[in-house]
């Protein structure tokens, strides 16, 4: 798959959106994407796309942490909550605070993303698994062409995260190096 050529046309039509590169999220295991990251973001201001942080916001008794069995993390209003100093967002960007796993479920990502026309998405972030594997699959059932850059996510399971992208590659959806999304 030549994705060279898919790179020519990043810019307004297209979104990189960032999930959950959080102080009370980032880890050791995410050490190696940051500058890939920081790679896509600065590639992604250059042609204009739109960059969207998909943050976890949540409050202290989110039901969601009893249903999967962790301890409350990111909680609004705390350094915690921001996003991590090496992917600083910029005026312009989009924050979408999510309270579950996808940052399309129960947030106005959709509405925006359309109202801008974007077509194509490409999504980075923690973990391949969870919240980044949540919101490609929603992505891709609401139409938009998805693009997974598989050395820009992470797992602190290298067997979550190969087997998150095994499955994706069942539906098809695409995936590359980032270093291939940055060649024009």
């Amino acid at each position: 798959m030549d994705l060279t050529s898919k790179s020519e046309d990043l810019g307004k039509k297209e979104a990189l959106v960032i999930v959950d590169m959080q102080n009370d999220n980032v880890g050791s295991f995410c050490i190696p994407i940051i500058p890939k990251i920081r790679l896509l973001i600065e590639k992604a201001r250059k042609k204009g796309a739109i960059i969207v942080y998909a943050c976890d916001s949540r409050y202290g008794d989110d039901e969601l942490f009893r249903m999967i069995g962790i301890e409350p993390h990111t909680i609004r209003g705390t350094k915690g909550a921001r996003v991590i100093a090496e992917l600083d967002p910029q005026p312009g960007d989009i924050i979408v605070e999510k309270r579950m796993l996808s940052a399309f479920f129960g947030t106005d990502l959709d509405f925006t993303l359309r109202q801008k026309r974007v077509k194509r998405v490409i999504i980075t972030g923690i973990r391949t698994e969870a919240c980044l594997l949540k919101t490609v699959l929603d992505a891709f059932e609401l139409g938009y062409e998805v693009l997974v850059p598989q050395d820009a996510c992470a797992s602190p399971s290298i067997q979550n995260h190969e087997a998150t992208l095994k499955s994706l590659e069942i539906l098809k959806i695409q995936q590359s190096k980032a270093e291939e999304l940055l060649e024009s």
